[in-house]
C-alpha cells in the first residue's frame, strides 16, 4: 500500500467534511436571522457574508485538493499525473456543477447586499432560498456518490470473503 497515495485521496474528503459542516452552519443562518433584531442582526448579516466569501474560495480549494490528490495518485500508480485525472464517477462530475452553484450563489448575495445598501428592493433575490436547495441536493447527491462505492465495495469484499472462507 502506498501511504503517500492513499494521503493524497483522503486528504480531500477529510477538508470535504469539514467544509459540509461550514455549508450547513452558513445555510441556517436563515433559521437563526429570524430571532434577531437591530444592531445585532446587522452584525451576524455582516459575518454571513464574509463567512460566504471565504466559504467559496475554501470550496474552490477543497476542489483543487481533491484534483491534486487524483494527479498524485495517477503519478504514483501509473507514472502519470494525467492517468487519473478526468472523472470516472458521478461524485467527480457533481463536484465542480456544486462548485459553480455556490459561485452562483455567492454572486447572488453579493447583488442583494448591494441592492440593500442603496435602499433598492432586493425581493428579486428570493429564489436565492431556491437556489439553496440545489446547491443542499448537489452536496447530498455528491457525498452519497462518494460514500455509496465504498460501501458496495466492502460488501462486495466480504461476501467475498465468506463464499471463499475455510471455516464455512
Amino acid at each position: 500500500m502506498d501511504i503517500v497515495r492513499v494521503i493524497a485521496l483522503l486528504l480531500h474528503p477529510i477538508l470535504a467534511s469539514s467544509l459540509v459542516a461550514w455549508i450547513w452552519w452558513q445555510y441556517s443562518w436563515k433559521r437563526k436571522s429570524h430571532e434577531m433584531k437591530g444592531e445585532e442582526r446587522a452584525e451576524h448579516l455582516r459575518m454571513h457574508e464574509q463567512r460566504g466569501q471565504k466559504l467559496l474560495w475554501a470550496a474552490i480549494i477543497v476542489a483543487l485538493v481533491a484534483v491534486a490528490g487524483r494527479a498524485v495518485a495517477g503519478w504514483r500508480s501509473h507514472g502519470d499525473f494525467m492517468a487519473e485525472i478526468l472523472p470516472t464517477s458521478i461524485h467527480g462530475i457533481t463536484g465542480p456543477i456544486g462548485i459553480v452553484i455556490l459561485w452562483q450563489l455567492s454572486r447572488m448575495g453579493k447583488k442583494a447586499k448591494i441592492a440593500r445598501e442603496q435602499g433598492d428592493s432586493f425581493s428579486e433575490f428570493e429564489n436565492e432560498t431556491r437556489k439553496d436547495g440545489r446547491f443542499g441536493c448537489c452536496i447530498s447527491i455528491h457525498s452519497c456518490f462518494s460514500w455509496v462505492p465504498l460501501y458496495f465495495c466492502s460488501s462486495l469484499i466480504n461476501l467475498f470473503n465468506q463464499r471463499h472462507s475455510p471455516l464455512i
